[in-house]
């Protein structure tokens, strides 16, 4: 297990209910996942992964998957999506936000992924 991350837990409290932690870990079990199954991907979980936790541009809520969430990091040429299970009071005592996948999204996929799901968070663009 390894330690990747906090989260704003602001945004998801107001839309889950209480977290148990703020905390993202990543299981070996999970790392080994992304290896083997987003081969092409590990390369930028490995350099982004904490930012994407840190700092998405996007938090979008799994309609599809109790308690998940989506946190979408955009970046020059792709957009990396980060699937966390987050932990709430009132789960088993002792559960970590856990990373559950990682992989790349084409804008057109993140177009798509957001009309179909709840909106949390975007980043605000800063105009210079």
């Amino acid at each position: 297990m390894e330690y990747l991350g906090r989260l704003d837990t602001g945004v998801l409290e107001k839309e889950f209910g209480q977290l148990q932690t703020d905390r993202v870990i990543i299981t070996d079990e999970r790392f080994e996942h992304i290896q083997e199954k987003h081969s092409s991907d590990i390369i930028f979980f490995r350099k982004y992964g904490i930012h994407c936790v840190n700092e998405p541009d996007f938090i979008v809520k799994d309609e599809r998957h109790e308690g998940t969430v989506f946190m979408i990091k955009q970046l020059p040429d792709t957009n990396l999506n980060i699937v966390i299970r987050i932990a709430l009071v009132s789960d088993d005592i002792g559960l970590k936000n856990s990373v559950m996948t990682c992989y790349r999204i084409r804008n057109r996929n993140l177009k798509k992924l957001l009309s179909k799901n709840k909106l949390l968070y975007r980043k605000q663009q800063t105009v210079v």
